[in-house]
């Protein structure tokens, strides 16, 4: 009696074809939702007795994130000194991946002043910063952000620093 052997070769082959249909669909493509913005100094300036703070958000949602809200407090040096502090509106909408520009100036405090001036005259090379806050948004409620750097002087600008 004969016994026929099974083509292993078809078989191995179908195989490996379901096993990957069965891999690309179950790893498809998540919409990403409720994850804080990416916030970063773009400069920060000083002229008369204001204070400006530019500052770029990236959205790495896969969703647009509209924010009414913001709070910002950006501290120098390890003792934290508080050089900016923003608590109040902000009508803004990032697109789902996007990036947005924002700026918001307020009035610039005594020490504030004298920690810039002597960045821009040289006493000190640079200003160690930690940018930390949160947005109130429409859909997620409110999201924490965080970022740590220096903060130089921006060379032919007086006034401006990044």
């Amino acid at each position: 009696m004969f016994t026929e052997k099974p083509n292993c070769k078809k078989y191995a082959g179908l195989s490996l074809l379901l096993l990957a249909v069965m891999l690309c669909t179950g790893c498809g493509t998540k919409i990403v939702r409720g994850s804080p913005p990416m916030v970063y100094i773009t400069e920060l300036s000083h002229q008369g007795d204001n204070l400006n703070l530019q500052l770029s958000m990236r959205n790495l949602n896969g969703v647009d994130l509209d924010f009414q809200n913001i709070d910002i407090r950006l501290t120098v040096n390890e003792s934290e000194d508080e050089l900016f502090v923003y608590d109040g509106p902000a009508e803004t909408n990032i697109v789902a991946n996007g990036t947005e520009s924002w700026s918001v100036e307020v009035v610039e405090s005594e020490a504030s002043r004298k920690m810039l001036d002597s960045l821009e005259n040289g006493d000190v090379i640079s200003l160690p910063y930690k940018l930390k806050g949160s947005i109130v948004s429409k859909e997620d409620g409110t999201l924490r952000f965080e970022h740590e750097g220096h903060i130089y002087p921006v060379p032919g600008k007086p006034g401006h620093f990044r």
